[in-house]
């Protein structure tokens, strides 16, 4: 998936907000990128990797999805307007996280 590709998915998994702009979105992609790659390499990232692999694209999108809906509100911890309930302490992910498989050269 291109980057082009990546942001539109994004943009449409956001109902095509309006504040959802290509940068702001990219910015949210790099983040959901570093995230999976260190996940994916927890002793250090090698140099020539510069990117998620393929069969993560849409992982990435869902956590900038995410990452994007957040903003404003990180580590919030309780709060509750009109009925709606929110709660956050440490936000993990961890539902789209434990797909990644990590990777480590025995040596």
């Amino acid at each position: 998936m291109t980057q082009a590709e990546k942001i539109t998915r994004v943009k449409t998994l956001l109902d095509n907000d309006t504040t959802a702009t290509d940068s702001l979105v990219t910015v949210f992609l790099a983040e959901a990128r570093d995230t999976i790659l260190n996940r994916m390499y927890p002793f250090g990232i090698p140099t020539e990797v510069t990117d998620v692999p393929t069969r993560y694209d849409t992982f990435e999108c869902s956590l900038a999805q995410r990452y994007f809906l957040r903003r404003g509100a990180e580590g919030e911890i309780v709060h509750n307007e009109n009925g709606v309930n929110r709660t956050y302490d440490s936000v993990s992910d961890e539902d789209i996280l434990r797909n990644i498989i990590q990777v480590a050269k025995v040596g």
